[in-house]
């Protein structure tokens, strides 16, 4: 028990380390590019620190055999991942975090509020009709995801590319810059995704020692452990740009949605949600309100705080309080 945990930090300080160096390159290639440092984080940032929690979840259906690991470890991570930005909030100690971030970053909350809520509903009516909605084993529900998830992209480069400023990109000395940057960036995206999938391993092997409920393990300590490199890469991106940083968290939560149809398309028992537990209702819920909560920050932008965090971050740590004692009073 003692080796694993040994690993687990071993690996954990290597995030901190590959997380820093990826953020930065990052930010230098936005710099010397027309692309913006909120749709850097949103897709390719979020791209990276997503691929373990995809990792995870696919190898509790395929090896495991667990929906309920592989959806909790979803939906969890999604909560975790949110209240990063509480933490972040903590971190830069200068009043409400969220009335410094670009509003465009309302367009990716407000898709995972749409996939959340239709996800919520498909698993409480499949749960009250045990009906089967779906082709060949495949869920309508995960369907449905997959079009959002391609609309909402869509979506998002459209309106980054109809609001970014041009850059100096077309000098011939910034292309000769530029490609170092590039290759930089690309050995820290690998090497920061192995990580991550080595860290998900990690957490699976601790979860199997722990005696407690597979969706428990799953919403807790397996989707703390896979948003690691979200919180790194949050945290290393605040030196640099917020919107950075808060885009990577949105984009990993949105790209988050995309695993389940991937589980879905493994699960060959039948489809994905029509297997799990009423519970993870609390959790996708939870989902929604703290989301609903960065949107009203993002719109309201709040100038006044207390203890240095503002009231969107100190309501998000209140409801994770009470929707995580349920939880766990509910699953226990």
């Amino acid at each position: 028990m003692i080796f694993i945990w040994l690993k687990f930090f071993i690996c954990a300080l290597l995030i901190l380390f590959v997380g820093y160096r990826l953020s930065l390159y990052a930010d230098a290639i936005c710099a010397k590019t027309n692309i913006t440092r909120g749709l850097m984080g949103f897709f390719f940032l979020a791209l990276a620190t997503t691929l373990p929690e995809f990792v995870t979840s696919v190898s509790s259906i395929t090896v495991v055999g667990s929906p309920n690991l592989a959806v909790g470890n979803i939906f969890g991570s999604i909560v975790a991942n949110l209240m990063i930005i509480a933490l972040l909030d903590l971190i830069q100690g200068k009043g409400p975090l969220l009335k410094g971030v670009e509003i465009n970053h309302i367009l990716p909350s407000g898709l995972c509020i749409i996939s959340l809520g239709i996800i919520s509903f498909f698993i409480l009516i499949r749960f009250q009709s045990n009906i089967k909605l779906g082709i060949f084993g495949f869920g309508l529900d995960s369907l449905i995801i997959l079009l959002i998830y391609i609309i909402g992209l869509i979506l998002v480069f459209q309106y980054d590319k109809r609001n970014k400023k041009i850059s100096s990109f077309g000098k011939k000395e910034e292309r000769n810059r530029l490609a170092p940057l590039i290759i930089k960036f690309s050995l820290c995206f690998i090497a920061i995704v192995f990580l991550g999938i080595w860290l998900s391993t990690i957490g699976e092997d601790i979860a199997k020692v722990m005696s407690l409920s597979e969706t428990l393990v799953g919403t807790s300590f397996l989707a703390v452990a896979t948003s690691l490199p979200e919180l790194v890469i949050s945290i290393s991106s605040l030196k640099f740009s917020l919107d950075m940083s808060i885009g990577n968290i949105l984009g990993a939560n949105f790209l988050d949605m995309m695993i389940i149809p991937v589980c879905d398309l493994f699960f060959r028992k039948g489809e994905l949600l029509g297997y799990i537990s009423i519970n993870h209702l609390i959790t996708a819920i939870l989902g929604i309100i703290l989301t609903a909560i960065v949107i009203v920050g993002l719109i309201y932008r709040s100038r006044k705080s207390f203890l240095k965090l503002g009231y969107d971050a100190i309501a998000m740590i209140v409801t994770l309080a009470i929707g995580g004692y349920f939880l766990i009073l509910v699953i226990k």
